[in-house]
């Protein structure tokens, strides 16, 4: 596991270089990002990095227990690997979703979409190991 790697599995783009740029010019971190959920464990698994930010995306069906499923895969690639999960704030049930996940240990946190780059910075700081 590389200490201060940051793995952004995000839908958009424009958002994931953003806070690329952000983690890089305002952290200790380093951050990469990739688009293909269905990636996720592999690139984990070569990369091994210590935290993961993946994001629930707005669409139809279930993409929280879809995003539940991306974060199982990315823990069985990395298990040292801490997960946290992007949550659109207006859709309770992708919120319940994360609130329950956290409550059984399947992910150590969750954000939601209108968080700022330095909130969300010092969320993922807070999980790098000591």
């Amino acid at each position: 596991m590389k200490e201060n790697i940051v793995m952004l599995v995000l839908c958009r783009r424009v958002i994931a270089k953003l806070l690329i740029e952000h983690i890089k010019n305002n952290t200790t971190m380093d951050a990469f990002d990739l688009y293909e959920y269905d990636k996720a464990k592999r690139m984990a698994m070569v990369r091994q990095p210590a935290l993961a930010l993946v994001e629930i995306p707005e669409r139809y069906d279930d993409p929280a227990l879809d995003a539940l499923d991306v974060c199982k895969d990315i823990k069985e690639a990395c298990p040292n690997c801490k997960v946290m999960l992007m949550c659109p704030e207006h859709d309770k049930k992708s919120v319940n979703t994360c609130i329950d996940a956290k409550k059984k240990g399947k992910i150590e946190d969750y954000i939601f979409y209108d968080s700022s780059p330095e909130y969300l910075t010092s969320k993922l700081e807070a999980l790098l190991p000591e």
